[in-house]
């Protein structure tokens, strides 16, 4: 999907604006905003879910939702955080009708393995712990994994972390600690 000429004149508008405009009917707007945050919580939704499948649903009613709700978005938070907020609810939903299961790729797919270059030994160790890590992620309480993938994957703060979960600062902050604590553990081959 391309943005259109309309749509290309509002990439430069602020979420406040856009949020605003959509509330009113524009659709561009909604366009836009869908467009800017959608790879964000495509993101989320994939490292939480088991298939891609799920994660199309969930990111498309997040944006359902969000289009319904728009009059309750107060700016209390950041558009983000306020997206993100809805699609974690999505996520936990979605746990609800059925467990996860592993996915197919690596979860951090997007971050290529420090060092490994042309080293055939180096490379399989890599792609080895990546799998590791995914396996170990899969296993975490849903609360543990979001706070462990928004602060390390999204470099999110306790503070935003909370919000999009519906926890304290220092509630999300204990939820990453124990992930960490769990992860380190299960991963301890790699130190």
């Amino acid at each position: 999907m391309t943005i259109d000429r309309q749509a290309a004149d509002l990439t430069e508008a602020g979420d406040w604006y856009l949020a605003n405009s959509a509330t009113l009917g524009d659709r561009t707007a909604f366009e836009v905003i869908v467009h800017r945050h959608g790879p964000l919580l495509f993101r989320y939704a994939r490292r939480m879910l088991a298939n891609d499948h799920d994660v199309a649903d969930v990111v498309q009613e997040t944006f359902v939702s969000a289009w319904r709700q728009l009059g309750s978005f107060r700016g209390g938070s950041s558009l983000q955080t306020w997206l993100l907020s809805i699609c974690s609810r999505k996520i936990v939903d979605n746990y609800r009708v059925k467990r996860a299961q592993p996915i197919d790729d690596l979860i951090l797919d997007t971050v290529p393995a420090a060092g490994v270059g042309s080293d055939p030994p180096a490379a399989a160790s890599a792609m080895e712990f990546l799998e590791a890590l995914e396996m170990a992620l899969l296993e975490l309480p849903p609360r543990q994994r979001s706070s462990w993938v928004l602060r390390e994957i999204e470099e999110m703060t306790f503070v935003q972390i909370g919000e999009i979960l519906g926890l304290s600062q220092d509630a999300a902050r204990g939820h990453h600690f124990r992930a960490t604590r769990t992860l380190r553990e299960r991963l301890h081959r790699w130190r």
